[in-house]
C-alpha cells in the first residue's frame, strides 16, 4: 500500500515532468522491439514457404 501511495505522489506531484521522458523512451523501445520482431518473423516465415 505504501508503494501505491508513493506512485500516486510521484504522478500527481511535479515530478511527472521528469519521469515522462523516461516513460516515453521505454514505450518507444518496447514498440520498436515488437516491430523488429514482427518484421523478422515475416521474413523468417517467407523463407520456409
Amino acid at each position: 500500500m505504501a508503494l501505491l501511495n508513493i506512485v500516486i505522489e510521484v504522478v500527481f506531484s511535479g515530478h511527472m515532468l521528469y519521469v515522462a521522458p523516461f516513460l516515453f523512451l521505454m514505450m518507444l523501445t518496447l514498440f520498436a522491439d515488437r516491430l523488429i520482431d514482427l518484421i523478422y518473423d515475416a521474413f523468417d516465415k517467407r523463407k520456409y514457404r
